[in-house]
């Protein structure tokens, strides 16, 4: 019996069976959460963006002129008595604000990780339904520490974060205008 053991453990030895965890391994823990850690891992980037934007200015002008003229001498003596004045005045005032709001989900592909361990992500949608469209593009830098369990990224913690998001014009819905529509448009 004793030998049976020893043989066994001899066989085993030699066999050398490999572990399926390893060390370097993103998910190394079977019970732990599978976050993007390499180049072709994704991420749930979650963008909620708020932007507002107010400007305004007034300007006042005035100007007095003054000029008077009179009789000529000599050979120009037929001039009568000559006489201007005038006051211009001008104000104006203008003013802008603008607020848009942005929120949605996108996935975004690790394309790169740099020499401290941060991800670059890269990622866009493209949604088309007849002639209406909606394009988002979304990349930027994150660090590993702020994915969260679920493997989202709020876009606040998205590091040198460039969002686009295109579309249609919502006044037009459909397709643009034809030419007589937008020469009335012009027009009025």
């Amino acid at each position: 019996m004793r030998s049976l053991c020893l043989w066994a453990l001899l066989l085993a030895s030699l066999a050398g069976a490999d572990s399926l965890y390893t060390p370097q391994s993103p998910f190394a823990s079977p019970f732990g959460d599978r976050k993007a850690a390499r180049i072709g891992d994704v991420v749930q980037i979650l963008i909620s963006e708020n932007a507002q934007a107010n400007q305004s200015a007034n300007d006042q002008t005035a100007n007095k002129n003054n000029a008077t003229m009179g009789p000529g001498a000599g050979l120009l003596n037929f001039l009568p008595l000559v006489g201007y004045s005038g006051n211009i005045t001008a104000q104006s005032s203008g003013s802008t604000s603008r607020s848009a709001s942005f929120s949605t989900r996108l996935a975004a592909m690790v394309v790169g990780v740099t020499p401290n361990g941060n991800l670059l992500i890269e990622g866009s949608r493209e949604v088309r339904v007849h002639k209406d469209f909606q394009v988002i593009k979304l990349s930027g830098e994150v660090r590993p520490t702020d994915i969260l369990s679920d493997n989202t990224v709020p876009s606040y913690q998205v590091a040198n974060a460039k969002i686009s998001y295109t579309g249609s014009d919502p006044r037009r819905p459909g397709s643009k205008a034809g030419l007589l529509t937008g020469l009335l448009h012009w027009l009025f």
